[in-house]
Formats: C-alpha cells, structure tokens, sequence
C-alpha cells in the first residue's frame, strides 16, 4: 500500500517508521527543514536547545519502552530523577507543591493542608477553576494551582473542562500529603514523569533522527492541496496515494480540502494557545524544571536544558535554561527578558542566546471540546483512507510516548 503521512513530528514517524518496517510504501510530508514536529532540537554556539519545549522520555507502557530503545540503545541516554521546584513567595519550594507543604511557613501550611482534608466533598465540577479547588482545597487551589494553570493556559480556567488532565497533573491522595507534612519529606511518590530518560548526544533530535532514518522525508514541503478522485489521494496535486495519515493541526485541513461548512464551524471553534521559549546562559544547577505561578513574573516555566545531559553547553561550568512564555509573538532582547516581569533574576539570566514562536503549541480542552473533537472524529471516520493521529491531528493534549502508542495502535490496525 502507498501511503502518504502529513507531519513529520513524532506521531507522523512513529507510523512511517512502523509502516515502513511492515513493508509498506510510505512518504512523510513535512513543511519544516527537518523532522521532529515539537520534539525538534539544536545547538546555538555549543548550547542544547529544545526550542518548542522540553521533551523528555518516559512510559508506563513496555511496548513504547522496547520499541524506542530497540531504535535509539539504552545507552545512549541519561537517566535522571526529577527535582523539579517551584518559585513560590520568592523562594525555591520542592514539586509537586501539595507534598511539599511541609516547606511553607506555617501558617500557609496548616491553611493548605486544613483546607485539603475538607476538600472533595459534594458534587464533582465540571469545569477546571471550580475542580481545583474541590480537588485540592482553597489554600493549596489558589496560592499554586489557579494561578500557575491561568499562566499555562492564558485562557479562562472556568471554561475548560477536567477530563483531560487525569493522569497528567500529579493527584496524591490525602494520606501522601499527611505523610509529607508528619516526615518533612517533600518526594515524589509515584507521580506522573518523576523519572525520565534523555538522550546523552544532541538533544531529543537524537531519538527523532534514529526513528528517521532512511525514511522518504520531504522536508520543506507544505501541504498546500488534498484530493480525493474515486479511491486515490493526490498530495499537493502530484503523486496519488491509496492512503492519508495527517498529523497536521486540524485548522490547516479546511484550507487545504474540500471539507462541509459544519466540519468547519466545529473545527475553527477548536481552542489552543502558543508559547514562546527563550535559551539563556545561567548558573550550573540540578533543578531539572522550574514553575513560576506568580503573575509578577511573565514566564510559566524554566526547563534546564544542561541539567538533562552533561553536554548541553560548551563550558561544563555554566549552565544553560530555556523559559517559556504563553501567548503570542513578542519581540525577544536580552534587556526585555531582565526585566522581572519576564523572569526573576535569582535565576542568574545572562544573556539570550536563542529564542522561537510556536504557533500550535498546547491543546485547550475547553468546554465545548467534547463536542466539537467528537463531531470532526465521527465525519473523518467515515473514510478509512483518511486518518488523523497526533496530539494536533487529533486534537488531544498527550504526552509523546502516548502519541507513539496511538501511531502504533493505528498502525497495528492497516
């Protein structure tokens, strides 16, 4: 079978890869210079860059597990314990912040933790804001939670539904937060990407080029047209296929196919946010990510690049971070960044050395969402010679080992 993938991120890949490997004939379209979609990295004189956010390696899954390191050797990576922190009251605080408690002052603290063990009572909401709070009490909800998730998402908190996050946000249950607060032990405890692997060479691009290989990539190459004449698909009116797998954010769809006006109502009611991150010089440090809830600050978050492997920067004494800041394109000078309104200077920034916009970068799961991912799945369905995979061509917010087991799945099943 000839089949055509549109995205060369690692959805996209992970299918060519598996399709290609069962014998299929299979082309990847890709609009960038490279491959990698958000898991793309590169160097900026000597340092590692992940310029769409920090993409890192772990599953529950064996199947995923086996699959990558039968690609990329185990060897090839560094293992790492997460030590994650979060920048509360001007302070370094442990994450996740609900077992750290026993780091507040006091007063905050018996706050948070009276509040959590009164929390959860009555009826479940259904909508994120009003869900933080049932979940996790009024102390915890709005000194961290609130205020951290209206940064991430720039969108109303009382407009999105709560589904999406199970098994992405870190839930303890009560008895973990007594046990931290009793021990004045902030570790994790089974918590969601608590460990996680990273390729020791090249940044996460490594695994991306491993899985690559040898596969018929056209880079820099747009989808600009799709067709379908009886059972045959043309890609940008060239070559016919018997089969399209897009991975393509599903806005690009109605500018490129023939689609009916109610698809496409639903489809430009998708919601989703964009994120500019920026690379800095700073001080070496063991910090592997760093959350920022305050509005006082602009940035959300600081992944440490240098922190996931000992080759991220040219000089083995400094480190390097990149910050990331919900929102759309704003002009990036290492003046502007120094200003505390983007970043606290405890960090120790420096200078910029690198910056880049994503325009699709987080799924919003609003409250429409169900409605409208669900009518798009149905109509898209009906075909069996069009399907969609991908946290942009499905519209779901998963992590990449889950975006690989959905490309497996799919596969599995052609």
């Amino acid at each position: 079978m000839k089949i055509a993938i549109l995205g060369a991120g690692i959805s996209g890949l992970t299918a060519a890869r598996l399709l290609t490997d069962k014998g299929h004939q299979v082309v990847v379209f890709e609009k960038n210079a490279s491959p990698g979609g958000l898991a793309r990295s590169r160097f900026t004189n000597g340092y590692l860059y992940d310029p769409h956010g920090g993409h890192i390696f772990n599953s529950k899954h064996s199947e995923i597990i086996n699959w990558v390191f039968s690609i990329l050797p185990k060897e090839n990576w560094q293992f790492t314990v997460r030590n994650a922190k979060i920048f509360f009251n001007e302070k370094y605080v442990s994450y996740p912040f609900e077992l750290s408690l026993c780091e507040l002052e006091t007063e905050e603290a018996v706050e948070c933790i009276y509040d959590f063990i009164l929390s959860q009572q009555g009826e479940e909401p259904d909508n994120f804001k009003d869900w933080l709070t049932w979940n996790f009490g009024k102390g915890i909800a709005n000194s961290y939670m609130i205020p951290y998730n209206e940064k991430i998402w720039a969108y109303p908190l009382e407009k999105m539904e709560t589904q999406w996050m199970k098994g992405k946000m870190p839930l303890p249950e009560k008895k973990e937060i007594i046990r931290s607060m009793l021990l004045k032990d902030p570790s994790e405890r089974k918590m969601p990407h608590s460990t996680f692997y990273y390729p020791l060479h090249g940044g996460i691009q490594t695994m991306i080029n491993a899985i690559a290989a040898d596969l018929d990539i056209r880079c820099n190459c747009p989808v600009q047209s799709l067709k379908k004449i009886g059972s045959q698909w043309t890609v940008n009116n060239e070559e016919s296929y018997d089969t399209i797998i897009s991975t393509i954010p599903l806005p690009i769809l109605p500018k490129v196919m023939a689609l009916p006006e109610e698809i496409i109502r639903h489809i430009s009611d998708l919601k989703y946010n964009s994120l500019t991150t920026i690379l800095f010089d700073c001080p070496k440090t063991d910090i592997t990510w760093l959350y920022i809830p305050s509005h006082t600050y602009r940035s959300h978050r600081v992944g440490y690049q240098s922190t996931l492997t000992p080759y991220a920067t040219p000089d083995p004494n400094r480190g390097c971070a990149a910050l990331e800041v919900i929102g759309r394109r704003f002009e990036v000078l290492s003046t502007s960044v120094k200003e505390r309104n983007i970043v606290p200077e405890e960090l120790g920034f420096t200078k910029v050395l690198d910056s880049e916009f994503t325009e699709y970068a987080y799924v919003i799961h609003d409250l429409n969402y169900r409605k409208n991912v669900d009518t798009i799945l149905k109509y898209f369905s009906r075909d069996s010679s069009f399907k969609l995979l991908g946290r942009w061509g499905t519209w779901n917010y998963k992590n990449m080992d889950l975006c690989m087991l959905d490309a497996m799945k799919l596969v599995e099943g052609m």
